[in-house]
């Protein structure tokens, strides 16, 4: 039982499913308690279930959440912005824009009351060892490196390079990070922000975002003399083409 008196539920996803590949993670049924938008191409949505009580997951990770559509369900994953493990509840964002695929076609929709069938905790790319923590990332990424920046021991130092045609205004950047270092660049200024940093080793960096950014981050930090060990990356999306049915982008 939590602190505000709710009994956890815990269903387990089935070995048989997905090869044992989720073994670990847990069936979500959510209801949507809250909508709201942190920017105007920025919605937050916050869902809530007896199975997100004392919910254990890492900052960092995500929940992969499936969406109807015509033909068939679909699948994408969403990182935890932040959580109430006693309330049960947990916060995602959301991009919106024109182009968008299914998951930002149902968030421009989404009210209060709407369910979703999700699957979790998913996510390898969790907070690391290190001196100084290195974040790089783009719109889809902030969520992820916001959230563990906030986790950071308090003695922690970070760079965060934040790619974004929106800049500051892109949305609400992270709370309580004391030792923290912010660029907001356009793409174009990536090889030259990286060339100047001065990071104390040993480094933990984080990459994430569209595949070909992710790419030329780390070339560009391997080049900068960080040793590709020290870099966690992950691609979230890709420019050319939506991601598969399961949630991820296709590596061909």
């Amino acid at each position: 039982m939590s602190a505000e008196g709710l009994i956890p539920t815990r269903r387990p996803v089935p070995d048989q499913v997905f090869g044992e590949r989720l073994r670990g993670a847990y069936l979500l049924d959510l209801a949507v308690v809250d909508v709201r938008d942190l920017a105007p191409h920025v919605r937050s949505i916050t869902v809530a279930s007896t199975d997100l009580v004392d919910f254990d997951y890492a900052p960092g990770q995500d929940l992969m959440i499936e969406f109807p559509t015509r033909d068939r369900s679909v699948r994408r994953r969403y990182t935890i912005r932040r959580a109430d493990r006693a309330a049960g509840m947990a916060e995602l964002e959301f991009e919106l824009n024109g182009a968008g695929g299914v998951a930002t076609r149902w968030a421009a929709e989404a009210e209060i009351g709407d369910r979703l069938a999700a699957i979790g905790p998913r996510g390898s790319i969790t907070l690391r060892a290190g001196a100084s923590h290195l974040f790089v990332a783009d719109d889809s990424a902030l969520p992820a490196a916001f959230a563990m920046l906030e986790a950071l021991p308090s003695d922690a130092t970070a760079t965060v390079v934040l790619v974004t045609p929106h800049g500051p205004l892109s949305r609400p950047g992270p709370n309580g990070v004391a030792n923290m270092r912010q660029f907001w660049i356009d793409e174009a200024e990536l090889p030259a922000v990286i060339a100047e940093l001065d990071l104390e080793p040993p480094v933990a960096a984080y990459v994430n975002g569209e595949r070909q950014l992710v790419r030329r981050a780390t070339e560009l930090l391997v080049s900068a003399g960080i040793d590709n060990s020290a870099i966690a990356s992950k691609a979230y999306w890709r420019h050319d083409q939506p991601n598969a049915a399961h949630g991820e982008p296709s590596h061909d």
